[in-house]
C-alpha cells in the first residue's frame, strides 16, 4: 500500500499542477467574455430605450461601444505601462501593404460568394444614402470592430494565455478565439457571413499579433467591407 501511495504521488502532483495552469487561462478567458459584454451591452441597451431609426440606431452602437472600448483599454494599460500593448500604434510600412494584399483577394472572395449565395442584413439599410453607407459600414464599423476585438478582447488575451505548442507555429489561441466569437456575432446573417467573419479575423489577427498595431486588421477589415457597398 505504502509503495502504490507513493507510486500515485507524481501522477496526483502533476494533476493539480495542470490544474492550477489551467486556472488563470480559464479566468482570462471568463474576463474576456465580460469585456465583450461591457462593451456591447450598454450600446444595445441604450437602443432598446431609446428606438430611434436604424440610421440613429447604427451610429449610436458604434460609437458607444467604440468609447467604452477605449475607456476599458486605457484602463488596462495604466497596469501595463502602455496602450501601445493594444495595438495603438503605427506598423511597419510593410505590414500596410501586406494588409492592402491580403485584403484586396479577400474583398473579391466576399463579393463573389455574396454574388451568389446572397444574405440578409439584421439591420435595413435600403433607405441609407450612399455616404452614410460608406460612413457607417466602410470605416465605423472597421475601426469599431477592431478595436474591440482585436484591440481589447485578442491583446487582454494574449497577456493572459499561455502560447500553446500547437498554436506557436501558426496561430496564437488568442486569435483563434477571438475569431470564432466574431463569426459568433453574424450568426444572423447565414453561414457564409459567419465564415467570412471567422476568415476576416484570423487574418486581421494575425496582422494585428505580428505587426503590434491594429491599422493593418483595420485596413483589411474596411477593404472586405467594400463589396457589400457597391
Amino acid at each position: 500500500m505504502t509503495a502504490m501511495a507513493t507510486f500515485q504521488q507524481p501522477s496526483e502532483l502533476k494533476s493539480r499542477e495542470r490544474a492550477s495552469m489551467n486556472f488563470p487561462n480559464t479566468r482570462a478567458l471568463a474576463i474576456t467574455l465580460g469585456l465583450f459584454v461591457a462593451v456591447y451591452a450598454p450600446a444595445f441597451a441604450a437602443v432598446s430605450l431609446i428606438r430611434p431609426a436604424a440610421q440613429v440606431a447604427v451610429p449610436l452602437i458604434i460609437s458607444i461601444s467604440l468609447a467604452i472600448a477605449f475607456v476599458l483599454i486605457f484602463t488596462l494599460a495604466r497596469r501595463t505601462g502602455s496602450v501601445s500593448e493594444f495595438g495603438l500604434s503605427m506598423p511597419k510600412f510593410r505590414y500596410v501593404g501586406l494588409a492592402v494584399l491580403l485584403g484586396l483577394p479577400l474583398a473579391f472572395a466576399e463579393g463573389w460568394l455574396g454574388h451568389f449565395f446572397p444574405s440578409k442584413s439584421p439591420i435595413d439599410t435600403s433607405g441609407f444614402p450612399l455616404w452614410m453607407l460608406w460612413l457607417y459600414f466602410g470605416v465605423g464599423a472597421a475601426v469599431q470592430e477592431e478595436v474591440i476585438f482585436r484591440g481589447l478582447l485578442q491583446s487582454f488575451l494574449e497577456q493572459r494565455w499561455e502560447t500553446s505548442s500547437v498554436f506557436s507555429a501558426s496561430l496564437s489561441p488568442a486569435v483563434l478565439f477571438t475569431a470564432t466569437l466574431f463569426g459568433i456575432i453574424h450568426l444572423g446573417s447565414g453561414i457564409i457571413v459567419v465564415t467570412g467573419a471567422i476568415v476576416l479575423g484570423l487574418v486581421g489577427g494575425e496582422l494585428r499579433r505580428r505587426s503590434g498595431s491594429l491599422l493593418p486588421a483595420v485596413i483589411v477589415h474596411a477593404l472586405f467591407n467594400v463589396p457589400g457597398l457597391l
